[in-house]
């Protein structure tokens, strides 16, 4: 029979392991649930500075961070030591004032705010664990501060090691960078454009597809590709080119003035990736227009030759094909996209979805309803990865198939 003062040991033993690990179990940042006024305040009593969580509900990457990052014990030691630490929705309520303060269009962004509410220091972006705590390392020095690079462009500083800093800062926030792109370009000599230091700076920042850097380096690709990789440069071109047609074709309600032009421009391009261009551009072009036959006849060609393992196409173009296109081969082969899918990644609230809706309309309704009727258990058995609201929706298409 064990003592009193044994049996006492004990339990102040499961008392400190309890403790112990409950400190591991529960670690988090420790947000303040109040006014940015009183925040500001509590920052001024403390003097520490404020690390703000600026998110929306919607945002997944918001929602990671909140999950794994702010959790993390290592973390919540270093920020709830050093930062007063607000965590503020950028739609709701003051939120909504504050976006506008800070001028924040990306989430999450991360923001570190003196006592005063001026802005020192930001980033924008979900990140690790290790990058998170260098970050709010990188808010306490004045020199690495985003603030300090600003006041330093706006006063005049112009070289280009400056230059370049401040470009890949304001990338890192998502702040708009063609003002100070166009500026560090002027200044460059065209025959020094494919040096490495301006193959990087084009190679991240540049997008605009008429200006004299980027028919630069169409008209002597040949110069980049010797120095770097025909891959690199295939890409780029693509990206600016894409952009550029998609911004076309969404800044107005299908009108083809801007993009028609351009994709004639692109058709005359001695370009390795022109077709896939192409048939890109003109499936968003359709779509937009909501022409859904011509849709069809490019996505078709798109999806076979350049995306059939490309789980997030493959769902998309099969499900808006169950939605608007009627062409029965197509959706027979639509069919056989979201089948793929499926395999590749069987997601109960995307992927079975779909191919069970495919199935549906291409006459196979007892298939489609066993499928969904499969994704609504495994979203019914895993609450905290699935989203249950989409169950309604799932069981009245079973309703549908089943009449």
């Amino acid at each position: 029979m064990k003592s009193k003062k044994n049996l006492l040991n004990i339990h102040a033993l499961a008392a400190m392991f309890v403790l112990f690990c409950g400190n591991i179990v529960f670690a988090q940042i420790k947000f303040e649930h109040s006014t940015f006024a009183e925040i500001k305040a509590k920052a001024k009593a403390q003097h520490k500075l404020i690390f703000m969580d600026a998110y929306t509900s919607w945002c997944g990457p918001c929602k990671w961070m909140a999950a794994n990052i702010f959790t993390n014990d290592t973390v919540a030691r270093y920020y709830n030591a050093t930062y007063v630490n607000a965590k503020i929705d950028m739609e709701v309520g003051e939120g909504k004032d504050i976006a506008k303060q800070y001028n924040i269009n990306v989430y999450p962004s991360l923001l570190f705010i003196d006592e005063n509410g001026e802005l020192l220091h930001r980033a924008a972006g979900s990140r690790k664990a290790i990058d998170f705590i260098d970050l709010g390392k990188d808010a306490q020095i004045p020199e690495k501060q985003f603030a300090t690079v600003e006041k330093k462009y706006k006063n005049g500083q112009r070289d280009a090691q400056f230059m370049i800093t401040y470009l890949n800062q304001l990338a890192n926030v998502a702040l708009p960078i063609e003002e100070p792109l166009t500026e560090y370009l002027r200044t460059q000599k065209e025959q020094d454009l494919s040096n490495r230091t301006n193959w990087n700076i084009i190679y991240n920042f540049l997008n605009d597809a008429h200006s004299k850097e980027f028919a630069y380096l169409l008209n002597n690709s040949d110069v980049f590709t010797s120095k770097y990789t025909a891959d690199s440069v295939n890409d780029k071109i693509f990206e600016v080119y894409s952009n550029a047609c998609n911004r076309s074709i969404y800044s107005r309600k299908a009108d083809s003035a801007d993009y028609l032009p351009l994709k004639e421009e692109i058709k005359k391009m001695n370009f390795a990736r022109k077709e896939e261009l192409l048939l890109s551009t003109d499936m968003n072009y359709y779509q937009r227009k909501k022409d859904y036959e011509n849709f069809a006849k490019v996505a078709a060609p798109y999806i076979d030759k350049y995306k059939s393992n490309d789980e997030g196409m493959l769902n998309n173009i099969a499900y808006e094909f169950y939605m608007n296109v009627k062409d029965k081969t197509m959706l027979a082969k639509a069919e056989q996209w979201a089948k793929k899918c499926y395999e590749l990644n069987p997601h109960p609230e995307f992927s079975m979805d779909s191919y069970a809706c495919l199935l549906s309309v291409n006459d196979k309704k007892q298939e489609a309803v066993k499928l969904e009727k499969q994704a609504i258990e495994l979203i019914k058995a895993d609450p905290k990865k699935y989203n249950q609201e989409a169950i309604p929706d799932m069981e009245k298409k079973i309703a549908d198939w089943s009449k």
